[in-house]
């Protein structure tokens, strides 16, 4: 019985482990620049050091038919129309996973799953 519960949270656990890791590692494995979260509005940003990633990510919404609302912009706060939906990206929603190729540890402690 015991054993059972162990290989059950072994396996409920590496599942977990996966959503939580496949945007980064799509990030590192593939050429995307840009990756969402699983489970929340979080995107996780691959760029080189002369890059923003605001600017990666902009780029990446008009790729997707968003169009950015300058006018509607407080602070850190960003808006993106499209078809009449309006989405609110906050830069904390951006998280820099890898720079020049390799991972960006600080993010890390930033994480919000």
């Amino acid at each position: 019985m015991n054993k059972k519960i162990l290989i059950s949270s072994l396996i409920v656990g590496i599942i977990i482990l996966m959503i939580i890791s496949y945007p980064i590692m799509r990030l590192a494995l593939t050429d995307c620049k840009v990756s969402k979260s699983l489970l929340t509005d979080t995107y996780y940003v691959k760029i080189k050091s002369d890059e923003g990633e605001y600017a990666v990510f902009t780029e990446y919404m008009e790729g997707m038919g968003w169009v950015e609302n300058l006018g509607k912009q407080m602070g850190a706060g960003h808006y993106f129309e499209k078809n009449g939906d309006t989405k609110h990206i906050s830069n904390r929603d951006i998280k820099t996973a890898i720079i020049d190729g390799r991972f960006n540890f600080y993010f890390i402690g930033r994480w919000k799953i």
